[in-house]
Parts: C-alpha cells; sequence; structure tokens
C-alpha cells in the first residue's frame, strides 16, 4: 500500500516487474553477448552473465529449458540466447529468463561438425571395411527412436507393407537435446544384446539444433562398435549428421531406412514364382535327359553283354591251351633239371678232390714258412737282449756305482741339485732317501 505518495521497496520493485512482463517487446527476445560468472547449479538450473563492451545482464537458464540444450556452455563463450526480461524480487536484480540458447557465427555448427569428423576419421569411423552388410531377408529389426512419433510410425507402416512377417522390436529413446546423447547410447547397446539381425536408428526432420545430438562422438563410437548392423534414417534427405557417415547404411529419411532394411514381399514373391516355374521346367528337361539316357545305355548293354559272352567262350578256349601248355612245358623243365643236376654232382665231386689236394699243400708250404720266420725272429730278439743288457745300468750298479735322482730326474751335477727337495740313491739292491745340505 502506497502511503503519501512515498513507495515501499518491495511495492516499487513488483511494480518494474509488472511492467516488465507485461512489455511485449521484452517477450521471446533474443540477445547477442559474452557468457560470464557461469553456475551449474546442483538444482539443475543454470545462471550466468552476459555482456558486451558496454553493458551487463543476469541471466538464468532453468532446468526445464536448459536439458534440451546441445551442449553446456563455458565462460568466453559467444552466445545468442532467446528469452525473456524479468526482475528477481528478492535482490531486485534485471535478469534476462533464458529458454534457449546456441553458439554465435553462422558457421559454428559447421565448424564443429568438421572438428569431429577430422577427429574420428583417423580412427576408422568412417571406412568402408568396417561397414557391416545389410541382411537381405531380416527375422526381426530393433528400431531406435521417440516413443509416439510421427517418424516410428512411419517406419512401423512400411515395414508392415513391405516385409509383414518380420519382428519388429521398439527401443525408445530421447532424440533432441543433450539428455539425448545418453539416451541414444543406451538404446544402441541394448538393440545390440536383442536376437535383431538389423538396427534402425531414425528421427523426423528439425533444425539443426534438433538434429545435433546426432553428430556427438559417443554416438559416433557406440554405432561403431556396435556388433550390428545399423541403418540411419535422420532427418530429411539434406540433413547430414556424424552418426549417418559411421552407420554401415546411411538413408535419407526413416521411411527409407526401413524400406532399406526389408525386402518387398510382393517383388519376394514374383521371384519366387519365377524360381519355381524356372526350377519346374529344368526338372521336367533333367528327367527326359535321364530318359533319354537310360534308354541308350540300355541298347549299350545288351550290345555289352552279346561282347561279354564272345569272350567268355574265347577265354575259355584259351585257358585249355595254356593248360595244355604248361603242362608239357613242365615236363620238359622237368626232365632237363634232373639231367643238369647228375653233370653237376659229378663236376662238383671232382672239383672238390682237386681242391682238398691244393689245400693240403698249401698247408705244408705255410708251416715251413712260418718256421723259418720264427727261427729268424728268435735269434734276432736273443741278440737285442744281450745288447740291452750289456747297456743296462744294473751292470753299472753291480759295480758298485749308485745313482742319485731328484722328483725322477737324474742328478748329473750339484748344480742340479734343489736343497728344498729330498734325493734318492739307488743302490744295486735297494734305494736310500737323503736330505741334501749346503757345506
Amino acid at each position: 500500500m502506497m502511503i503519501n505518495n512515498i513507495w515501499t521497496i518491495s511495492q516499487l520493485v513488483s511494480y518494474i516487474k509488472n511492467e516488465l512482463t507485461n512489455n511485449m517487446t521484452l517477450k521471446n527476445i533474443s540477445i547477442q553477448g559474452e557468457i560470464g560468472n557461469f553456475t551449474n547449479h546442483y538444482s539443475g538450473h543454470w545462471y550466468f552473465t552476459l555482456k558486451d563492451k558496454e553493458a551487463l545482464i543476469n541471466c538464468a537458464m532453468f532446468k526445464g529449458y536448459n536439458q534440451h540444450c546441445l551442449f553446456i556452455p563455458k565462460n568466453g563463450d559467444k552466445l545468442i540466447v532467446n528469452g525473456s526480461v524479468n526482475v528477481f524480487e528478492k535482490q531486485g536484480q534485471l535478469q534476462l529468463i533464458v529458454t534457449s540458447m546456441k553458439e554465435d557465427g553462422e558457421g559454428n555448427f559447421y565448424i564443429q561438425f568438421e572438428k569431429t569428423k577430422k577427429k574420428l576419421e583417423p580412427l576408422g569411423y568412417f571406412d568402408s571395411k568396417y561397414k557391416k552388410a545389410i541382411p537381405e531377408f531380416p527375422n526381426e529389426i530393433a528400431i531406435i527412436t521417440g516413443a509416439n512419433t510421427a517418424a516410428l510410425q512411419d517406419i512401423l507402416t512400411t515395414i508392415a507393407n513391405r516385409w509383414p512377417i518380420v519382428k519388429t522390436t521398439e527401443i525408445h529413446a530421447l532424440v533432441q537435446g543433450q539428455q539425448a546423447i545418453d539416451s541414444i547410447i543406451a538404446a544402441i547397446k541394448k538393440a545390440d544384446q536383442t536376437t535383431a539381425d538389423v538396427i534402425i536408428l531414425a528421427r523426423g526432420g528439425g533444425s539443426i539444433d534438433d538434429l545435433w545430438c546426432f553428430n556427438d562422438e559417443n554416438i559416433a563410437k557406440a554405432i561403431f562398435e556396435c556388433k550390428k548392423p545399423i541403418i540411419t534414417g535422420i532427418g530429411h534427405e539434406i540433413d547430414f549428421t556424424i552418426a549417418d557417415l559411421v552407420a554401415d547404411f546411411r538413408a535419407p529419411t526413416p521411411t527409407a531406412a526401413a524400406s532399406k532394411a526389408t525386402p518387398n514381399y510382393k517383388e519376394v514373391l514374383s521371384s519366387v514364382k519365377k524360381l519355381e516355374n524356372i526350377i519346374v521346367q529344368t526338372i521336367d528337361n533333367e528327367i527326359n535327359r535321364h530318359y533319354q539316357l537310360l534308354d541308350y545305355y540300355d541298347n549299350k548293354l545288351l550290345n555289352y553283354r552279346n561282347v561279354v559272352s564272345y569272350y567268355q567262350i574265347e577265354t575259355n578256349n584259351l585257358l585249355k591251351l595254356t593248360a595244355f601248355t604248361l603242362k608239357k612245358k613242365s615236363e620238359l623243365y622237368t626232365q632237363n633239371i634232373k639231367n643238369q643236376g647228375k653233370i653237376l654232382a659229378l663236376s662238383t665231386k671232382s672239383l672238390i678232390k682237386h681242391n682238398d689236394d691244393y689245400l693240403k699243400n698249401s698247408s705244408y708250404l705255410l708251416k715251413k714258412s712260418l718256421d723259418d720266420i720264427l727261427q729268424k725272429k728268435k735269434i734276432r730278439l736273443s741278440k737285442s737282449i744281450d745288447l740291452l743288457d750289456s747297456y743296462s745300468p744294473l751292470k753299472t750298479l753291480q759295480r758298485g756305482y749308485v745313482v742319485t735322482s731328484q722328483n725322477n730326474v737324474i742328478v748329473k751335477s750339484i748344480k742340479d741339485i734343489d736343497y728344498l727337495e729330498n734325493l734318492e740313491t739307488r743302490f744295486v739292491d735297494g734305494i736310500i732317501t737323503s736330505k741334501p745340505v749346503k757345506e
């Protein structure tokens, strides 16, 4: 209540707030500026300032809005934000309630796209050699898209019209905003654990902001590491994302993705019918060909029977003739062997007598030669013993001489004596050991 035109603080701030909130010019406006003092509050709300060279304004972006943001801003970023001007009454602060934001500059999305693409390309994410083949006749298809969306309905309708016998497994995910990234990654991993033969990752059309989550490198990694083939159908034909580059096949729309994942059953039935006609005709031709072959071989078999009968008769005659011939040859060989045996026996007896006489004569000559040699050797040995005995040291010892040695070496001079070692003096009948002493 105002008294004598004196306002309370709350009245003034409330009035200003009312004026600002009712001013349509300050509703849903776009503001350009540099972010500062950014705080990601534990409540999920964002608080920050936007400034230019001349001024600064406090901003708040509540959780219900920022969860749809494609990125988390940081101090120094240049942004374009949408929102409405308001007043924080408790502190009397003018502030901007932000409902959406994007990075400033028309090329920022393109620059970020190229940056991510350049980072992933050396890792082989886009290499065709890692692309998995799309099955021609799938038994089950996993569909990843938003729940109760037009994209989902288009996919299901297309599949039902083209390949109604296939099983479909729906895996709902957020397909827009910052939280969509984790949701899509979780959905891909879940789909990879199903029995599906192929996965469709799809989203309907939208702005570049709406589709931006599909350019996230973590989603790209999940697609690349997925063991099952993935078909993407994101946005419209003109839209292109990193997810499309990594996928095993990129379709321009969700409907086109469903078409790629399924054969047209009408075309399949038509092909089956054509194949059936070809198979039936082929079988008929083969049956006729085998009937002709059967007649041919039947006639040939009859001819073979006649030939075999002729050769059986000829063979029997030849066997009889061969048996008679062998018998005659056997008798002749037996007689020849007997005659040769008699001749060989006489020759062997004569040869044995001749060899026996030769051995007796050779034995006598050898004995006489050995006796002569042995006698000569005995005479020579006796002479050698007499000579050796004359030179023997023992003869010298018998005459009263002795031999002195040290370490098994004969001492010839007193200079050769080692006074630290014993001497051995050999007599004819023994050895004496003594210690040498210098005088």
